[in-house]
């Protein structure tokens, strides 16, 4: 795969994004594990942002940021 994972500034969530960025050298047993453990690095990251409105189509985007780990 010539893509790159995405890159979000937090090493928690990009190293689980690193891990399933490309899984076809992957044997097809590991593949839901490594889904398993990035959905829970990122349902974790997840748990204490704050619900946010999205923009209107045709506003302003704006894109919120992932506090770090163990600040809310």
């Amino acid at each position: 795969m010539s893509e790159q994972p995405p890159v979000t500034g937090r090493e928690d969530i990009d190293a689980a994004c690193r891990d399933v960025a490309d899984l076809s050298d992957v044997p097809i047993t590991e593949h839901v594990e490594r889904l398993a453990r990035a959905h829970e690095a990122v349902s974790g990251a997840l748990a204490n942002v704050p619900l946010v409105a999205l923009p209107k189509p045709g506003g302003p985007a704006a894109v919120p940021m992932l506090p770090e780990p163990g600040r809310r």
